[in-house]
């Protein structure tokens, strides 16, 4: 079961850095709903150094995914030596 969990986390690691790594440089982070409510927050939303901040937390995102992997791969490689 804790392959499964390892296998799914690494996977959400990738889903998220990505989307969070394109979603800011997109149309739809401009004609987002919230800030229609929230309007004093628009230019902060909007500017482009909010969106690499978000860029950044998404490439951080898809480093842990990476590093996650490497550990996951390196764990089956030694079950596999221990089992032959």
């Amino acid at each position: 079961m804790s392959r499964l969990l390892a296998v799914a986390f690494i996977l959400f690691c990738f889903e998220v850095g990505i989307f969070l790594i394109l979603i800011p440089w997109s149309v739809f982070w401009d004609s987002n709903l919230l800030l229609e409510y929230v309007s004093f927050l628009r230019p902060l939303v909007l500017h482009n150094f909010f969106r690499a901040g978000v860029s950044i937390l998404g490439a951080i995102d898809i480093f842990i995914g990476v590093t996650e992997l490497r550990y996951f791969l390196k764990s089956l490689r030694v079950v596999n030596r221990t089992s032959l």
